[in-house]
């Protein structure tokens, strides 16, 4: 017996949502494989694909949000504390690289790491949101960064946008 129509899309929907929030906060692996999700909904493609990359998206901005919760903790945490005064040469690292990257590219910078398809996200999301203390924002990039990745990724697999080496 099949689901009804938008009890199925619902179910799938939620899924989409779950698995970009999980990716954003914890799991390594591409969102980019929400894009199987429109060929299971009963919807013609010029609905399903937009509704799918703008969920996943969502799902996306509240793992980030996540994932700015567990960096407060990290940044504010003792150990982490003790280690940087116990430890001149990780407070320079710290510095240097991630801090360094962030500060200089700032939102920019993680927008063009979320928009571009394929490259790991969860690294790049727990990078800048040890950092961040401005999670809206963040949410708000992550967002966006997604639906751009996203909206990449089916032009290319349509075969609308070609890469040539």
């Amino acid at each position: 017996m099949a689901l009804p129509l938008s009890l199925s899309v619902f179910v799938i929907l939620v899924s989409v949502f779950l698995y970009a929030l999980l990716v954003a906060a914890f799991l390594p692996l591409p969102t980019e494989l929400v894009l199987g999700a429109p060929l299971l909904l009963e919807l013609p493609p010029s609905v399903s694909y937009p509704l799918v990359i703008v969920v996943a998206g969502a799902g996306k901005a509240a793992g980030s949000l996540i994932v700015v919760r567990i960096g407060y903790g990290v940044r504010n945490s003792g150990p982490v504390i003790r280690l940087g005064e116990y430890l001149p040469r990780y407070r320079r690292f710290k510095r240097e690289t991630v801090t360094g990257f962030v500060r200089r590219y700032r939102y920019l910078g993680l927008l063009v790491a979320l928009s571009t398809p394929l490259l790991p996200e969860t690294a790049t999301m727990y990078a800048f949101g040890v950092i961040e203390t401005r999670p809206v924002l963040f949410a708000m990039v992550a967002f966006l960064g997604t639906i751009i990745r996203l909206s990449i990724a089916l032009l290319l697999l349509l075969g609308l946008v070609t890469v040539t080496l």
